[in-house]
């Protein structure tokens, strides 16, 4: 779905159009989106996306409220100070807390579901929010998993450009003189007579853009 509508555009310009010049628009407004996406670096419209994510070679799924080692032992003396005398053995490593999983396209709006699937497996298991997953504004920490494994994430990431009255704005003074030029160009060529179309400016201007850059994403 397109932030600036056909209807939207033709109230801006105040114009009547064909229904082939409204075909030209679709392609107009669906351009200028997408090119304002590409600078921003992430949608103006809030967007469902679902990825694929292998784990790497050392993740490991462990709460970062909980205390595991690799020595089993009791379970009345885990909670203990004695460690080194236990019957369970004495303690070795603690594992480390788990690294996010990061998506993407962060920040994350919401999350609809999280599916793991070991690396052997043939089918995935749902997990469950606060219990076998966390999530974060640039990812998700995924306590039941290891290394290798797959996990699916299922969420909501992008601008609620509806709410933000200027990517419309931008959106409209670009697409007008972009449909400006195409149809200078084309009576131009009906009137056997060239109009000086070259130089005038299409697409997002710089000073468009520098307007916008408070909302673009920045990679570190």
């Amino acid at each position: 779905m397109a932030l600036v509508s056909l209807a939207e555009l033709k109230t801006y310009m105040d114009i009547s159009l064909t229904n082939r010049q409204m075909d030209a628009v679709d392609f107009v407004l669906a351009g200028l989106q997408s090119e304002l996406e590409t600078y921003l670096r992430r949608p103006v419209e809030l967007t469902e996306f679902t990825e694929v994510i292998r784990l790497n070679s050392e993740f490991t799924g462990i709460p970062m409220s909980s205390f595991f080692t690799n020595s089993s032992r009791n379970e009345s003396s885990f909670y203990g100070t004695n460690y080194g005398t236990n019957a369970g053995g004495s303690m070795t490593t603690w594992l480390e807390p788990p690294m996010t999983v990061y998506v993407e396209n962060a920040p994350i709006i919401s999350v609809s579901s999280v599916t793991y699937q070991a690396l052997r497996a043939t089918s995935g298991t749902l997990l469950v929010e606060e219990t076998d997953y966390v999530v974060r504004k640039f990812g998700v920490d995924v306590y039941r998993a290891s290394s290798d494994d797959k996990v699916t994430i299922v969420y909501t990431a992008g601008l609620n450009g509806t709410t933000i009255p200027i990517f419309k704005l931008m959106i409209l003074r670009a697409a007008t003189r972009e449909i400006q030029n195409m149809h200078d160009d084309v009576v131009g060529l009906k009137d056997l007579e060239t109009r000086n179309v070259a130089p005038l400016t299409t697409g997002f201007m710089e000073s468009e853009l520098m307007a916008l850059k408070k909302f673009r994403r920045n990679r570190i």
